[in-house]
């Protein structure tokens, strides 16, 4: 009869995955947040009608210019609060919270490497897929101690 070994450290495993799961948007909350990035790419659309959009990357070439523009236009249409414009950053961003969702952006103009760092993760991620609660645990960590942003 073969016996059953478990480890202190099998527990604390299931705990990160269930945390991971409960950290990981429901389907509706994720049509929400998918509603808040068209809303929000409508208005960089308005202000700029010509520009490619794109999650992590706006092609814009003055990061003051276009986050002072994209600040003034975000205010008139009331979608956002929270809305806070970091100019001096070595990467220019504004961050915001979309009042429908919920769902907090932080964008930054005239940044290249931002979809070349997002896709190695998610490339690493379909790899490794341990590394995923790792990195969620390791975000939350750094978040609770106010370490999860560079200003």
């Amino acid at each position: 009869m073969g016996h059953i070994l478990i480890l202190p450290t099998m527990v604390g495993v299931a705990e990160i995955v269930d945390f991971c799961d409960f950290l990981s948007p429901t389907p509706e909350e994720q049509a929400a947040r998918d509603a808040a990035v068209h809303s929000i790419f409508d208005v960089i659309k308005y202000i700029w009608p010509a520009c490619k959009v794109m999650i992590l990357e706006s092609g814009i070439k003055n990061p003051q210019t276009g986050l002072y523009a994209l600040f003034r236009v975000l205010s008139q249409r009331g979608i956002a609060k929270k809305i806070q414009v970091i100019a001096k950053a070595s990467v220019p961003i504004i961050k915001f919270v979309e009042k429908k969702s919920g769902a907090a952006f932080d964008i930054s103009f005239d940044v290249d490497n931002g979809p070349k760092a997002a896709e190695f993760i998610k490339e690493a991620v379909l790899k490794w897929p341990q590394l995923r609660p790792l990195c969620l645990i390791l975000k939350v960590f750094l978040q609770q101690r106010d370490l999860n942003e560079k200003v």
